[in-house]
């Protein structure tokens, strides 16, 4: 799992539900996981692209919503593994 793996960091749960968002990348694959606010509950929305370049100059290739506590905080760790394999599938 991407997770386990060096070189990967992605901030503990109260980071996000402090408010705070953050950028990362992980050998070529690059995310942005932001909290927000929604009209029933709160979630973690995530967003991944390829290459080098800034979300702005950049296409999205995949996004998703997860709830804003600890399973969706698995959840999304789970799904950028998935990210992150689909990714490396597409480099070969």
């Amino acid at each position: 799992m991407i997770s386990e793996e060096e070189g990967f960091y992605l901030p503990n749960l109260y980071t996000f539900q402090n408010g705070n968002g953050f950028y990362g990348s992980y050998r070529g694959l690059r995310f942005f996981i932001s909290p927000e606010e929604g009209d029933e509950e709160k979630t973690l929305d995530c967003q991944v692209w390829y290459g080098e370049y800034c979300l702005a100059e950049s296409q999205v290739v995949d996004a998703a919503r997860f709830p804003l506590d600890e399973s969706g905080y698995s959840q999304v760790l789970a799904w950028l593994d998935a990210q992150y394999n689909t990714f490396l599938a597409a480099a070969q």
